[in-house]
């Protein structure tokens, strides 16, 4: 992996969680959008997740009325409803059965599947969502679907690195050609190997690596502060603890990764071709004019 800052300008879009974020006051627009708490001393990472998925789709113009999204293992998470606001139609996809589905959170609920407007955090556009139950490691859809997918804190879930790494070659399948991907993961600070979280020798082998995607800046080498780090939040007795942002079980202290993917197209390809891509591609998004979507139908 390349430890170094992001190149696209403004927070770090390749990131781990970190508090700095909630500092922002660009980035917190995009929490309110999302109908997230905005009060002082609560930092949570799924909320972090939430706000740098639609923050950073935002910022690389990867929405508008004429998209498609995808999500992942999404559950009736809240990003479904800000993305089918933002898209021609969004389809959510999860098995929507077994421990997410019957879990205290019941993060997957299966009326979701019949009732989705129930779950909505916010009004939204009812006839652009759509959900389907679906294996991640085997999406029923054809190649090339696509403009936006994403997956927050899911392939970590689906048995292992390899199932993982299937997962994300599946996103990258049906992912048209210049479409944006995130994905979201949980990532080992400390205590070496996981047999499902991601130390940076297997995030590098695993997910950085999915055929056909390259990320849009390097993955960030800032790390949360020192003093979370020294006093994690412990699982499980602590779950409901804030700021809840580096988080130890057993071992293993660990944190989420966000990370967003390009899939080229062969004229991007073919400009890009004799120099490093990394290079160019902040020139494709660094003079997008950037946008703030509050509004609800």
């Amino acid at each position: 992996m390349n430890w170094r800052a992001g190149s696209l300008g403004g927070l770090p879009l390749n990131s781990v969680c970190h508090p700095m974020y909630w500092d922002d006051a660009e980035w917190r627009t995009y929490g309110r959008a999302l109908g997230i708490p905005q009060e002082e001393g609560w930092i949570h990472r799924k909320a972090w997740e939430w706000t740098q998925c639609v923050y950073g789709l935002e910022r690389l113009g990867a929405l508008g009325p004429g998209k498609r999204a995808l999500g992942v293992g999404a559950g009736h998470e809240r990003v479904l409803y800000y993305l089918a606001n933002r898209t021609a139609s969004t389809v959510a996809t999860d098995l929507y059965a077994g421990d997410f589905a019957t879990s205290p959170a019941e993060e997957a609920d299966r009326h979701f599947l019949c009732e989705p407007e129930r779950f909505a955090p916010f009004k939204y556009y009812q006839d652009h969502l759509l959900a389907l139950p679906a294996d991640g490691c085997a999406l029923p859809f054809r190649s090339a679907t696509f403009d936006v997918v994403y997956s927050l804190s899911s392939i970590e879930h689906f048995g292992g690195h390899e199932r993982a790494a299937v997962a994300m070659g599946e996103m990258s399948r049906v992912l048209r050609p210049g479409g944006v991907a995130c994905v979201a993961t949980e990532l080992v600070l400390e205590g070496g190997a996981h047999p499902a979280y991601f130390c940076p020798e297997d995030l590098s082998r695993y997910v950085l690596k999915a055929p056909g995607l390259v990320l849009v800046e390097p993955l960030s080498s800032r790390r949360p502060p020192a003093e979370m780090m020294e006093d994690p939040v412990k699982l499980p007795d602590e779950l409901m603890r804030t700021p809840h942002v580096v988080l130890q079980d057993g071992p293993w202290k660990f944190t989420s990764v966000c990370l967003f993917f390009v899939k080229p197209t062969a004229t991007e390809l073919a400009v890009a071709a004799g120099r490093r891509f990394l290079d160019w591609l902040p020139r494709r998004w660094g003079h997008r004019s950037q946008e703030r979507h509050e509004q609800q139908p």
